[in-house]
């Protein structure tokens, strides 16, 4: 996939108080297909300093569930977004122009059950921070990209137990991992996709933050169906 400097329609969600500093931004795109199967081949993004095309692989959805691509880092908030696609087998240019962060917007096709797309960013203009306490690689995610489960490691940075939470893109707690000591002074736990009342989220981008003695580590993961 091609590094792409331009920007998407995001939610723009400030997560400074979990940690996280200013930098690019993490976009991503959702279609919804209605009735229709859709693959979207690629992506034409224009900023006000650039047009890149960004071939988008994968990012397909059947008539029964939405579809999340996402996009590399980009540092710029978008003018415009044009899909290229295929719908229903048929050869499909949907422009977006000055999309708004999280709103639903019809694919170019007549019909009240057309295909619909919206853009989003998780947390947006954001990275990783890194204090003292990221320095010492405390917190660590395996594997990144969570299709069933996601193994949390900890190295403690305070008394008690550790307590792992999970946030989504907007910084709501979804759940808290409580973490076992184990080897190397380590401590673990294992999250599958569930949130607190058992209930699989949706795919999309989320945050693991882990907090004490007043330092901050976040890692980011996507959640995959």
């Amino acid at each position: 996939m091609k590094k792409c400097c331009a920007g998407l329609a995001v939610v723009l969600v400030s997560l400074a108080a979990f940690g996280i500093a200013s930098a690019q931004q993490d976009f991503h795109g959702v279609i919804d297909p209605n009735t229709y199967d859709v693959i979207v081949d690629s992506a034409i993004i224009v900023t006000p300093s650039l047009t890149e095309t960004v071939d988008t692989p994968g990012w397909s959805a059947d008539s029964v569930g939405v579809d999340t691509f996402n996009f590399p880092d980009l540092p710029e908030w978008p003018t415009r977004v044009t899909l290229m696609s295929r719908i229903a087998g048929r050869f499909n240019l949907s422009p977006f122009a000055s999309p708004v962060r999280d709103i639903w917007y019809n694919f170019a096709l007549s019909g009240m059950f057309a295909p619909k797309a919206k853009f989003f960013g998780a947390g947006g203009a954001v990275e990783e921070s890194r204090p003292a306490l990221e320095r010492r690689q405390c917190l660590n995610v395996s594997p990144s990209v969570v299709t069933a489960q996601m193994t949390v490691r900890v190295q403690p940075a305070g008394p008690g137990r550790p307590v792992v939470a999970v946030l989504d893109a907007a910084g709501n707690l979804i759940r808290s991992l409580n973490c076992t000591a184990g080897a190397n002074g380590l401590a673990t736990a294992t999250w599958n996709r569930e949130d607190g009342l058992g209930h699989l989220v949706p795919g999309g981008v989320y945050f693991c933050r882990y907090a004490a003695s007043g330092a901050v580590a976040v890692r980011k993961v996507l959640v995959a169906h």
